[in-house]
């Protein structure tokens, strides 16, 4: 069913598909792994911008990195494609600092899932390494049968007796690796897969890790503490847990983990924004899938980029000189399409100093609309959202969301009653509750809420905003300003 706008003529679409014909493209570096050579000669990925092509959706993103899950024809197994939009000379810096020469964290993964599979340490296979312009990729193949740890115990097919001898079997496996001299600063809970059949343990994410002789116990302590912190109360009884301390203590004599240490540190941990997001219910991540079209020029859900126009960059999404809000139908649904242009050189200035990636005001609505969904606040459906560069100092961007229902509240108070407003300033106090505890707070609370069937949801994206830590303070100006905005102060 091809995409129907209000603002643009009816256009045939297809969706996005594999194309592995040879790249013109051969700039760049690439380092394939012997073993996957002939299935990729095969299909014809032969550059590092072909790689940087394959097509697949969003499982985990970051502002400057993202984790797709792709297909080769012919391979056994998908792979995930782990993509850096920018590696800057500060990342290099530090991973030369930690030996691994002037490289991106891309290649300091491969280096060290050369060495796991070497020592026969349960880890990912890589597959492909590169980097194109100022970009690095990782491809690695997928750990078959095996689960988030998260799902495993949530599901409850394991019996009692297959919990304990998980238990053990992730304490010893953590005392393997670092008796190896291998430290883990992202042993969190999504990092870590299972088996549920054979048990089987599998550690993902070593873009950070390190290996010397040995793991401090400082850094040990770390790593257990992050572990303990980012799975939920839920998920595991207290015994469960000190049955992977007592494993890791028993396998790993020279660091006698104390239990209030790594409490300690996990009520560090607690603290971090990465934890909160894992304690989130699984559910609800699991609807947020998201692909990448037009080299990242557009980023939207799976329905809607199947429907996506090509060329990607087009109208009304993309069009010269707009900077506005407009209203559309897409696949059914009532949309607002917010796009604009907007001119950074400070911005991108300062991103370009401190090799970060630069985001324009249409990605900010993306990822504000994203952490919603993922805390479940309500607000409005994320469809889509892109950027496009278009001079050194420039970039039009656009973001397109489900409109949301009801009437927005610097409207609807002017037709309501006293008694109704004192209500509904209960219900907003209940979703500025949900936003807070999502780590965000109001930069324009006249725009922020609408009310509909007396519930209170978020109705722009742009008047909220993502902080790191929400201040008491914070929280009560937000009330306040709620309060004086329904006339109930």
């Amino acid at each position: 069913m091809p995409l129907d706008t209000t603002t643009s003529p009816r256009t045939s679409i297809r969706g996005p598909q594999v194309v592995f014909a040879p790249n013109p493209d051969t700039t760049g570096t690439l380092t394939i792994n012997p073993v996957f050579a002939e299935l990729f000669a095969r299909v014809g990925l032969a550059s590092a911008a072909g790689f940087f092509e394959l097509p697949g959706e969003v499982v985990s993103g970051h502002a400057d990195r993202h984790v797709m899950r792709v297909e080769v024809p012919g391979a056994p197994r998908a792979f995930y494609l782990k993509r850096q939009h920018v590696v800057g000379w500060r990342e290099k810096w530090r991973n030369s600092r930690a030996g691994f020469g002037w490289a991106s964290r891309c290649a300091r993964e491969a280096e060290l899932l050369r060495q796991l599979e070497a020592a026969k340490l349960p880890a990912p296979r890589w597959a492909v390494v590169g980097t194109h312009g100022n970009r690095a990729f990782l491809l690695v193949e997928e750990i078959p049968d095996a689960v988030d740890l998260r799902r495993v115990l949530s599901d409850n097919a394991l019996s009692r007796v297959q919990r304990s001898a998980l238990a053990t079997r992730l304490g010893e496996t953590i005392a393997a690796v670092h008796a190896a001299g291998f430290s883990s600063p992202d042993l969190t809970a999504k990092h870590v897969l299972v088996n549920p059949d054979t048990l089987a343990i599998t550690f993902l994410d070593w873009q950070s890790a390190e290996r010397g002789a040995s793991v401090s116990e400082p850094e040990r302590t770390n790593a257990l503490g992050a572990l303990h912190a980012s799975l939920a109360e839920p998920l595991a009884s207290p015994t469960e847990r000190v049955r992977v301390l007592r494993a890791y203590r028993a396998s790993s004599l020279p660091a006698q983990q104390r239990a209030a240490c790594v409490l300690r540190a996990a009520a560090r941990h607690a603290k971090r924004r990465s934890i909160r997001d894992q304690l989130q219910p699984e559910g609800a991540s699991q609807k947020q899938r998201l692909v990448w079209l037009a080299g990242e020029a557009v980023c939207a859900i799976p329905e809607i980029a199947a429907e996506w126009p090509k060329p990607a960059v087009a109208p009304p999404f993309y069009c010269p000189g707009a900077n506005d809000a407009i209203a559309l139908r897409v696949l059914g649904y009532d949309a607002t399409l917010v796009r604009g242009y907007t001119s950074a050189p400070v911005g991108r200035f300062r991103a370009w100093a401190r090799a970060a990636p630069w985001r324009a005001p249409g990605v900010t609505i993306g990822r504000v609309l994203f952490h919603l969904q993922r805390y479940g606040v309500p607000g409005p459906r994320l469809l889509a959202f892109g950027q496009r560069l278009t001079s050194a100092i420039g970039a039009e961007w656009f973001a397109l969301y489900e409109s949301p229902p009801g009437m927005p509240l610097q409207k609807w108070r002017y037709t309501a009653s006293f008694a109704a407003r004192r209500a509904a300033l209960d219900r907003v106090a209940d979703c500025l509750a949900k936003l807070h505890a999502a780590g965000c707070v109001l930069t324009d609370p006249q725009a922020a809420f609408s009310v509909h069937d007396g519930a209170a949801c978020v109705t722009d994206p742009r008047a909220v905003r993502i902080v790191r830590r929400v201040r008491t303070s914070a929280r009560r100006r937000d009330l306040r300003d709620a309060a004086r905005l329904l006339g109930v102060e």
